[in-house]
């Protein structure tokens, strides 16, 4: 891959957060392919660090960016299928190398990109694989499941902490009496003052929202509001604008963010249901099955088919990969 200049304008624009809707399009179709995917994630890993160590010297933020895109396009990356794996995983430390050696640079001239006068307005923050974590200007923590995409004003308004979400995003809000924190996700609008809960777009864009600790505000639009207390989960339909509340596993709901899943004695269909999104994968079980069998164990960092194979030497269960990477389990006669 030889990236072109439209391409870095792109990748820098992204990082930024000044990208408009066709070019975050246009941004979202490249970041599309895999190879794409970890390129970009090296390189929001870098300014991550420089947004946390960098000193408060103001500096040329403009000029800096553009010496960002000078150093970057001096590289010449030939296109991954011409390479052996070896060299396709050089390529991706020169990624690594390319940003660092930016970050370098601009944590040598103890510069604060994103604290900067100059700094837009809205910050748009994305997260393609995995999870990634963000502190925002107020001092609340943000993690983001993969896929997902987080933008708000670095300023705020004078009474409210307004930011829109599309995904997944669990939220360990700073207190603030004065100033709400509001999510705004599919029309929904949750509003808090400083607590803990997990926030999730389906792809049907029903949304669920799990309260971990605090009281959370449900805003539908339609004139009322539903409160959350902790250990609810509430579950919106876009279309109608209900909200059906009822008492739930908010742990498991938000335990991704954590960096574990944990079970104790669950059943095999609901372990299946919280494996396909910690793996982002489909897994097809019987529903017969889905009833059989219980589990405790802990997934950090395991590969999905370790697992699996763990589980089928407890129990008579064996399971298939297709070539799409969904998982079929069933049971053995």
């Amino acid at each position: 891959m030889n990236p072109d200049r439209h391409t870095w304008d792109l990748l820098v624009g992204a990082l930024k957060g000044t990208l408009g809707e066709a070019e975050q399009r246009a941004f979202d179709r490249w970041a599309a392919e895999a190879e794409n995917r970890r390129f970009y994630n090296n390189l929001t890993h870098a300014w991550r660090e420089i947004q946390q160590r960098a000193a408060t010297y103001e500096p040329d933020r403009d000029r800096l960016w553009q010496q960002l895109q000078q150093r970057i396009g001096t590289y010449e990356i030939p296109h991954a299928d011409q390479l052996p794996k070896r060299r396709r995983s050089h390529l991706l430390q020169t990624a690594i190398a390319v940003a660092a050696a930016v970050a370098v640079t601009l944590f040598a001239a103890r510069t604060d990109l994103f604290h900067s006068a100059a700094v837009p307005a809205e910050q748009r923050l994305c997260a393609f694989e995995g999870k990634s974590q963000a502190r925002l200007s107020d001092g609340s923590t943000v993690w983001l499941h993969g896929g997902s995409a987080l933008a708000y004003d670095t300023r705020f308004a004078a009474g409210e902490r307004r930011v829109k979400l599309r995904g997944e995003g669990f939220f360990e809000v700073a207190r603030d009496a004065e100033r709400p924190f509001i999510v705004e996700v599919e029309g929904l609008k949750i509003s808090v003052h400083g607590t803990k809960f997990n926030v999730r777009t389906a792809a049907d864009r029903s949304v669920s929202v799990s309260l971990v600790e605090g009281s959370v505000s449900l805003d539908t639009g339609s004139g009322s509001r539903r409160l959350l207390r902790p250990g609810e989960i509430a579950c919106y339909d876009p279309d109608t604008r209900k909200v059906v509340i009822g008492r739930g596993n908010v742990a498991m709901e938000s335990c991704w963010a954590a960096g574990k899943l944990a079970f104790d004695r669950q059943p095999l269909g609901e372990i299946c249901r919280y494996m396909a999104r910690w793996y982002d994968t489909e897994i097809h079980i019987t529903p017969a099955l889905a009833r059989n069998y219980a589990y405790t164990f802990t997934i950090t960092n395991e590969p999905l088919e370790e697992i699996l194979r763990i589980m089928s030497r407890i129990n008579p269960i064996a399971y298939t990969f297709a070539e799409d990477n969904t998982v079929t389990i069933s049971e053995l006669e």
